[in-house]
């Protein structure tokens, strides 16, 4: 298994990163517009989680299908479908033909009245996509590959799943990309400090999406990338720590666990130094949502 399972973060994840609704329709349409979508567009979104991207993109009718190797983030994503009024159907795996019969992943399949389309949850890793060749049109990765240490093996299934012209869509929040660097949150680069004075370094297992992007390149896929959504989280200094906290937990950080937990008593006390009675204090946090969008050739 190369991927980051989010089970440990599944009852905190929706609070600690699930998008306002306003944010999550503006963002769904962003996405099939960008997708070119319509009824007859088969969606893929790899590392689907609680469904913050999913949920809105269903609801405009599409045929999606959702991959995650949490089995916690699903059961979340599912407990929100079934509220929406979508019906469980017991159909086994390998009925439809671009599931690979030879493996038997735990799939739920949903299906809604008043919807014209299916939708289909699978406990995968996307390392290791349990589909037929050239099975989508779109394949949807929000805030994933830098959880991914084989991120170029998820890269290749991608490739491998789309058709001849479809399309790769990526989401990223701009300054998660940045929030390690100098000049950005200050108590992200006080623990940066911090551990790299204990002889760490802070970084995730995976690639940040420049690097994907460069890599994409190399096999001759060009990104167009622009902004389509910018906003405020509100945030504690608290809930950054306990974040921090929650991600380590997950295994998603690339530091040996003594490490950060030697991390932990340096970050709390320079936290209490410098925020005292206002470490609950809610303050807006920027939010720039960028898409990147790559073309695959007609023909391969």
């Amino acid at each position: 298994m190369t991927s980051i399972s989010f089970d440990p973060l599944a009852q905190a994840y929706d609070a600690m990163r699930g998008y306002p609704e306003n944010v999550s329709q503006q963002l769904a349409q962003a996405i099939d517009q960008a997708a070119r979508g319509n009824a007859q567009t088969r969606f893929l979104e790899v590392g689907v989680g609680s469904g913050r991207v999913a949920l809105p993109l269903i609801e405009l009718g599409r045929q999606y299908t959702g991959v995650d190797i949490s089995e916690n983030m699903l059961t979340r994503l599912v407990q929100k479908l079934q509220a929406a009024g979508w019906q469980e159907m017991s159909t086994p795996w390998g009925s439809e033909i671009d599931e690979q019969a030879e493996q038997q992943p735990k799939v739920l399949r949903f299906v809604h009245e008043r919807k014209h389309t299916r939708t289909r949850v699978i406990k995968a890793d996307m390392t290791a996509l349990p589909f037929q060749d050239a099975s989508f049109d779109v394949v949807i990765a929000s805030h994933v590959f830098h959880f991914v240490s084989a991120w170029q093996k998820a890269l290749q299934e991608v490739v491998r799943v789309l058709r001849p012209g479809g399309m790769l869509i990526r989401c990223w929040n701009e300054n998660w990309q940045q929030c390690w660097e100098p000049g950005s949150g200050e108590i992200r680069r006080e623990w940066s400090k911090i551990v790299k004075h204990l002889g760490g370094s802070v970084r995730f297992v995976g690639a940040a999406e420049q690097s994907v992007t460069a890599w994409l390149q190399t096999q001759g896929l060009a990104t167009e990338q622009w902004e389509i959504l910018s906003w405020q989280r509100p945030v504690t200094a608290r809930s950054l720590v306990e974040s921090l906290m929650h991600y380590q937990r997950a295994g998603a950080w690339s530091l040996p666990d003594d490490l950060f937990e030697a991390s932990l008593e340096p970050l709390q006390l320079w936290v209490h130094e410098r925020y005292g009675a206002r470490i609950d204090e809610v303050f807006p946090q920027d939010e720039h949502l960028l898409i990147g969008r790559t073309v695959l050739p007609a023909q391969r």
